[in-house]
This record gives C-alpha cells, sequence and structure tokens, in this order.
C-alpha cells in the first residue's frame, strides 16, 4: 500500500534547495510519499505533516533516500 503523501517543512525557514534524499525544497517546505525520506525528516527536526486525501499541494517527490542530507554552506 503507498504511503500518503506528507508537507515537510524545513526546520530552516524559507530554505529552498536541496533537502533529504534529494528532496526539492521551496520556501521552506516539500511534498513526499518516500517511506526513507519521511523516516529521516521525523528523526532530524523537521516537521512532518500528513496531506488531506485530495487534497493538490503542487506535485509530489518520490526521489530515492539513495542521497545524503543537503549540506550547509560553509563560509
Amino acid at each position: 500500500m503507498p504511503m500518503r503523501a506528507v508537507r515537510i517543512t524545513a526546520p530552516v525557514e524559507d530554505f529552498t534547495g536541496e533537502g533529504p534524499g534529494g528532496l526539492a525544497f521551496t520556501d521552506g517546505t516539500a511534498i513526499t510519499s518516500d517511506r526513507a525520506i519521511i523516516s529521516y525528516c521525523q528523526g532530524a527536526g523537521y516537521l512532518v505533516e500528513p496531506l488531506d486525501e485530495g487534497a493538490s499541494d503542487g506535485p509530489t517527490d518520490n526521489k530515492s533516500a539513495g542521497r545524503s542530507a543537503a549540506r550547509s554552506k560553509r563560509g
């Protein structure tokens, strides 16, 4: 049974870029149904909220979680 899509909110407000597992964040949020990414985010300080049935908040990102978490720029 496929997992329902969830909205993931990054710990850094308004983050736009690549997150865990290659998940694309825009303005601090992303949507996915990938179980591995969801599990990682739940344990790493991201807010994970289930979407309502039939909600259309944009495309989901079903990328594999085979990539590492996004790295912070250091300067």
